[in-house]
């Protein structure tokens, strides 16, 4: 197990430094808003106040042997955390296979601007149809139907919605590649195991490559 974890996480490291080179050429944005975003919100590691007590939240989940969700690296959980602070999300969808494990409600829930953070499995359990949701967090991708009428829905009751989606591994992007004709965002930015997809019809369409 110790040799999987170990060629996981030399791929991903390899994966960032080939992304991290190319960035350096230049990042080929040619939307000022994702042009900003990639500047201020990406690359922008300033720490907040709330995150030293979440670090020591975490640290003591993995020292106890507690189960981890998905998405339990710093990095990913501070970095949507500054993605919901930077678009002042009110109403949060998060989807995760085991909603009483994951992380990221104890971020979001400290950004100053969350009103309600709903939870579900990836099979959407209970979710209400006419619900609004300004930032969906997806720690686990539903099916593609499921998904798809997912967002189209929340994209059509929230014109300004943002999503986030965990790709982890090269399957799981390959599927969202195929989902994102249907799927329709304006923007995208890529991060590789991060997907940031932002349905404003105000924006510039675009596709941006970057690591955080």
């Amino acid at each position: 197990m110790k040799t999987l974890v170990s060629l996981h996480g030399a791929l991903r490291r390899l994966q960032y430094s080939k992304r991290l080179i190319i960035n350096r050429r230049g990042d080929g944005v040619h939307s000022p808003f994702a042009f900003h975003f990639i500047s201020r919100v990406v690359r922008n590691r300033r720490p907040y106040y709330c995150f030293e007590g979440l670090r020591a939240e975490l640290e003591e989940r993995k020292r106890t042997g507690r189960c981890l969700p998905p998405i339990h690296r710093t990095k990913a959980l501070e970095l949507l955390f500054r993605t919901a602070h930077q678009l002042e999300a009110r109403r949060l969808l998060i989807v995760t296979p085991e909603p009483e494990e994951s992380l990221l409600p104890a971020y979001l829930e400290r950004t100053g601007y969350t009103e309600e953070i709903t939870l579900t499995d990836p099979q959407l359990t209970g979710l209400t149809p006419s619900a609004i949701y300004d930032f969906i967090l997806l720690e686990a991708i539903p099916t593609p139907s499921l998904l798809e009428e997912l967002l189209q829905r929340a994209s059509t009751a929230s014109p300004q919605l943002a999503v986030a989606l965990y790709a982890p591994t090269s399957k799981a992007r390959e599927g969202l590649a195929q989902l994102t004709p249907s799927a329709r965002p304006r923007l995208q930015i890529d991060l590789i195991d991060l997907q940031l997809w932002f349905y404003d019809k105000r924006l510039t369409p675009c596709r941006s490559k970057g690591v955080y």
